[in-house]
């Protein structure tokens, strides 16, 4: 009986000792697992970091780039070489417009930087003369004009067109910044990017300059409103392709709503500055 109570004995201790390995090694194992997922978090913490770094970093290196190269670009013009240019261009974009887009879409080296400064400064130029126009017609010519008015006015009239002319600059540089986010493999520099947005605009610098027709009549107002409508849903087919070609999209399906959320932030962007009297 005796050894039969000792055994016994020694089977609890044993359990017991067992017990609190078993537990010792449960409580290490844990803190081991612990502290790996600590580091594993502070190291995920610490790559985000770098890459939030890097990504400031390149759009710091981006922006600087940029400018120098519309410096460059400014300083070497060539009139005659330009024009020469830019026929051919306009050539094939009238006999191919969404080839031509690809072509400007898949552009490596600004190839089409001088072009698309050709439009936006004829752009501006006839959205100026319109505006001119328009201020001069109100308040020198009206049923009320006079130069008193004229000049009572003057600051106003000044920062209208302003408010004009930087629309365009405005709404390009939204697009563009909107289209080059939203390219995941950045393969393309922003340059090319805001090149190719410029030159979907196309139709509706055509429009701008049709619409200078109502200088000799405002009855013409009635056709060049319709064109100018026309002339939007080319640039709306045209800007779908650029972003298309831009963001290497190959599929329709998964391309149609990327799309539709960068006219949907556009758009949002839009609302914003018409509170401030500028319309994109």
């Amino acid at each position: 009986m005796e050894e039969n109570q000792e055994n016994k004995d020694e089977q609890v201790n044993e359990s017991a000792q067992s017990e609190n390995v078993q537990n010792e090694v449960t409580e290490q194992n844990s803190e081991n697992v612990q502290n790996e997922v600590n580091e594993q978090n502070t190291s995920s913490v610490d790559d985000k970091t770098v890459n939030l770094n890097y990504t400031a970093e390149d759009l710091k290196n981006e922006t600087k780039q940029t400018v120098d190269k519309i410096k460059e670009t400014i300083k070497t013009a060539d009139l005659k070489k330009d024009s020469n240019a830019a026929k051919g261009f306009f050539s094939s974009f009238f006999k191919n417009p969404l080839e031509t887009i690809k072509k400007c879409a898949s552009d490596s080296k600004s190839n089409f930087l001088r072009v698309a400064i050709v439009i936006l400064l004829v752009w501006l130029v006839a959205l100026f003369v319109s505006q001119a126009f328009s201020i001069t017609n109100r308040y020198l010519f009206g049923t009320y004009g006079s130069f008193s008015y004229f000049f009572k006015n003057l600051f106003h009239n000044i920062f209208d067109v302003i408010k004009e002319l930087i629309a365009p600059i405005i709404s390009i540089a939204v697009l563009s910044g909107l289209a080059y986010g939203f390219n995941k493999k950045k393969d393309k520099s922003f340059l090319t990017v805001a090149s190719t947005i410029v030159i979907a605009h196309i139709p509706v610098v055509i429009a701008s300059i049709v619409n200078l027709l109502v200088l000799f009549g405002t009855e013409i107002s009635k056709i060049t409103s319709h064109f100018s409508s026309f002339c939007n849903v080319l640039y709306v087919v045209l800007l779908y392709f650029a972003i298309k070609h831009l963001s290497g999209e190959s599929e329709n399906k998964s391309y149609f709503w990327k799309f539709a959320l960068i006219m949907g932030i556009f758009y949002a962007v839009k609302f914003v500055f018409s509170y401030l009297g500028i319309y994109l």
